[in-house]
């Protein structure tokens, strides 16, 4: 049985390739800290589920059944690994994508295509999670707290523009109705 390449190696392959990618416009949730001991020395409460009302009804409940309504739409796994095209959007945007950086000289296989799509849909759940409001500071928390965006970059900030980059012009096939306020923000944080 043969393995993939290991992830340093293909992650140091994409930062080459998302540097070539990186186009003139642009799961995950941003993480939640995590609670410290009191200054008493007592240890932080551990975390509970949300009370029914936080979920179950208003804007915070309709924003989840919404991102799960999303989610079941797209076909995508739940179990934390690398999406692969399910729609027809999806692969157009891999599709279109993957013969831009093959333009440029570079090389795209499946693992690109699952970052590629990993960052997109993550885009579209932050925006599906805020309310479908994207503004610049929304955009940069999003950017700087992905945790794909910040492993496979490696704190690269060429690297993670060109990720954001991709992730944005994702935006315009998976979630289109977002994607301009995803391109006014990258526009507005990288120029």
């Amino acid at each position: 049985m043969t393995s993939a390449p290991p992830r340093p190696a293909r992650a140091a392959g994409l930062l080459v390739l998302v540097a070539a990618a990186t186009f003139s416009i642009a799961g995950c949730t941003p993480a939640q800290p995590t609670p410290e001991p009191s200054s008493t020395g007592e240890s932080a409460p551990e975390e509970t589920t949300p009370a029914p009302q936080e979920t179950a009804t208003g804007p915070a409940g309709d924003a989840l059944a919404e991102r799960d309504a999303f989610f079941a739409a797209q076909g995508q796994p739940s179990d934390g690994s690398l999406p692969t095209p399910q729609t027809p959007e999806q692969q157009e945007f891999l599709d279109q994508q993957r013969a831009y950086v093959e333009t440029q000289g570079g090389t795209w296989d499946e693992f690109y295509d699952g970052v590629a799509l990993a960052v997109t849909l993550d885009a579209c759940e932050t925006s599906i999670l805020n309310g479908h409001e994207i503004d610049v500071d929304t955009a940069r928390l999003h950017i700087d707290s992905s945790p794909l965006i910040a492993e496979i970059a490696g704190g690269d900030a060429d690297a993670t523009q060109g990720l954001a980059s991709i992730m944005v012009f994702g935006t315009a096939f998976v979630c289109p109705a977002d994607a301009p306020q995803w391109e006014a923000a990258y526009t507005a944080l990288y120029g």
